[in-house]
């Protein structure tokens, strides 16, 4: 993933300096060749619902900055963190959990985002098409310059049709018609980022390991009860917030916010540990309502096993 990112950053270089904007960051201006950006108030609510407030405003501050310079931003942690107006340890928390979301993605050439990259492109395209109207717009008043010049007579403009269009050259309506097929062309879909979890997910082996030795109350049984409940929550989640890059890392968040409470013992909570014990436990139960007692002033504790002597102690 990163080659190709690197890849599509090239191709806008490449881009940017066959058509240099007068607002670039190059040119030392203030403002970028992105004055403005389309924003959509549906996707940016849905993708940070699951981002608390400090990460939110880390997120639209290195985005905006994104678009200002239409191109990643090098990773200065102690620059970054003034920048958003956080503390270094909040910038780096947030950062960590924007990355592993894959909101901010690291580059070769220094962090970056999929939503910028695609409306980077889209304005590229647009300004290129804009550049091809205008030119087949100037070739065609040059052309009719041209042949007024040349012609004995012309008819006037009040001899036609004030809706008529004038007829275009070949190679002016071969460019307009390839003007027509870049606008109507249907959008690229859009990609995918991260995977989300599969129903049929089972806790791997060095995942459950991993919580046994790194988290503090952890037993077997509630590490099972936790996975369980890591599967059922995801696959039920709707939404970009369920996709993830990086499943392990968030099964590590996960039991690290986990309230784990260890269970009590048999032997604390005074239920029977084995089935002898359960079954003396109901035959005290069954006498004591013949004789019309409670359980209670029963022993419950099972009789001892019959010992046997040896050949040598008869």
């Amino acid at each position: 993933m990163v080659i190709a990112y690197s890849q599509k950053l090239r191709t806008i270089a490449n881009a940017n300096a066959q058509y240099p904007s007068p607002y670039s960051v190059a040119s030392g201006n203030v403002m970028s060749d992105m004055p403005w950006v389309r924003f959509f108030p549906s996707d940016w609510l849905g993708g940070t619902r699951s981002l608390s407030a400090a990460e939110t405003g880390i997120y639209i501050t290195l985005v905006a900055t994104m678009y200002e310079r239409s191109a990643p931003i090098s990773y200065d942690h102690a620059k970054l963190a003034r920048l958003c107006g956080a503390s270094n340890s909040t910038f780096k928390a947030a950062l960590a959990s924007l990355i592993e979301d894959g909101k901010i993605i690291e580059t070769p050439e220094g962090l970056w985002n999929e939503r910028v990259q695609k409306e980077v492109v889209y304005r590229q395209e647009k300004s290129e098409v804009g550049s091809r109207a205008a030119k087949v717009k100037w070739d065609r008043k040059r052309n009719e310059i041209n042949e007024t010049t040349d012609a004995p007579a012309m008819p006037s403009l009040s001899d036609r049709n004030a809706n008529q269009k004038p007829e275009l050259e070949p190679e002016a309506r071969k460019k307009e018609d390839s003007k027509k097929e870049v606008i109507l062309s249907p959008k690229a879909p859009k990609p995918q980022n991260g995977s989300r979890l599969s129903a049929e997910w089972a806790l791997p082996k060095a995942w459950g390991e991993w919580a046994l030795e790194n988290v503090a109350g952890s037993t077997v049984e509630t590490i099972r009860s936790q996975a369980e409940q890591f599967r059922d929550y995801w696959v039920g989640k709707a939404g970009a917030g369920a996709r993830k890059a990086d499943w392990e890392a968030t099964w590590r968040n996960w039991m690290r916010n986990a309230k784990i409470s260890p269970r009590a013992s048999p032997a604390q909570t005074g239920q029977p540990r084995n089935i002898f014990e359960a079954s003396t436990q109901l035959l005290n139960e069954l006498k004591a309502a013949e004789n019309g007692t409670r359980s209670d002033q029963i022993d419950n504790r099972p009789e001892p096993p019959i010992r046997y002597l040896a050949a040598s102690e008869r």
